[in-house]
């Protein structure tokens, strides 16, 4: 028992004697300085892509279609003839109204020789004046015929262009709801089109922000259906009330489609709200949480002292500060989470 004993203090005396792994063990780590750059302030938001314009294309004359030239999701151009209404009855009237319009006019040629005859008669003492007068009231009536019938050719002759349905602006086909052979009434729906160039989407951000928003603030956009090609556009217009159910205020924001952009397909949005100038950035892992707050480690003669910072903006793999650094420290980065102020440490590569 007594043997046992002295081996006890001896194996306790012993760990007494040993230094402590902390004030002989060096940490290794890798370190780096702060930079600066520019930071965003952005606030996110998701919505959906709509046409600023979509129009409807309706039959103006009654008809029978005898052709079809564009189907759904086809483009087309402003001007573009998307279908044909039977165009033969229009063209017998407007042959008709045109023969009684030159029947018309040749009639008011020969009456204003007349006049001028009867004027001539008069001046002799030939006629007597109201035989002259009513010459010139014939005359008067043939001029008003003969302008009733150029408004009967004039009207036939634009019913005949509505026979070609045309559309109205750049767009794609989104619905067709005519077909060959339909008898259509003034007024038909015949194809809904959308404006695939000019597109809007509506944001909605926290109603906190509303003393940040304003008309001009720069957005990014970016959609899956578009890839991972973006867009940088303005804010427009922002809505006057807050939404009481989301307690959100809406924003909206118009953008011309860059090729492969769709209406209906959701957009995410980064607002920038405030861009700040040559401010400190470290490296994310560099800034460590404790239950004081942050640190960031800065490292004078191989040893860790913990610096309290305050964190801002994230900037891919950068985080900026506040406060906390001056600038000109050397930090530790790889490694930072496993050290503690007084820590001593190696940098890796020196």
């Amino acid at each position: 028992m007594g043997r046992v004993l002295q081996f006890v203090l001896f194996v306790i005396c012993s760990l007494v004697a040993l230094p402590s792994v902390s004030q002989t063990r060096s940490i290794l780590v890798t370190a780096t300085q702060p930079t600066r750059s520019d930071v965003e302030q952005t606030e996110w938001s998701v919505g959906v892509i709509e046409t600023r314009t979509s129009s409807q294309v309706a039959a103006e004359v009654a008809g029978e279609v005898v052709r079809i030239l564009v189907d759904e999701g086809q483009g087309v151009n402003a001007g573009q003839v998307l279908a044909e209404i039977d165009s033969s009855q229009y063209r017998l009237d407007r042959a008709g109204e045109q023969a009684d319009l030159n029947r018309l006019s040749a009639l008011l040629r020969k009456q204003e020789r007349e006049l001028e005859r009867a004027r001539k008669l008069y001046a002799e003492n030939l006629i007597a004046e109201d035989e002259l007068d009513g010459i010139a009231a014939d005359l008067d009536a043939l001029r008003e015929e003969l302008r009733g019938a150029q408004s009967r050719v004039d009207g036939t002759q634009r019913r005949l262009g509505k026979t070609r349905l045309l559309a109205p602006v750049k767009g794609e086909v989104a619905a067709r709801s005519i077909d060959v052979g339909d008898y259509v009434q003034t007024g038909t729906i015949a194809f809904d089109l959308i404006d695939m160039q000019n597109l809007r989407v509506r944001l909605p951000f926290p109603e906190y922000r509303a003393p940040q928003l304003a008309t001009g603030l720069q957005v990014r956009l970016t959609s899956v259906a578009a890839g991972d090609s973006a867009v940088m556009a303005a804010v427009t217009d922002i809505r006057p009330s807050v939404n009481p159910s989301s307690r959100s205020l809406e924003i909206i924001v118009d953008f011309e489609n860059p090729g492969s952009w769709r209406p209906g397909a959701s957009a995410r949005a980064e607002l920038v709200l405030e861009v700040r100038e040559n401010t400190l950035l470290v490296p994310q892992v560099s800034v460590v949480r404790r239950p004081a707050g942050d640190v960031v480690y800065e490292i004078v003669d191989g040893v860790a002292n913990a610096r309290a910072v305050t964190r801002g903006e994230r900037k891919d793999r950068f985080v900026e500060i506040i406060s906390g650094l001056r600038g000109d420290e050397t930090i530790a980065v790889d490694g930072a989470g496993f050290l503690a102020d007084g820590a001593r440490v190696e940098i890796a590569g020196e």
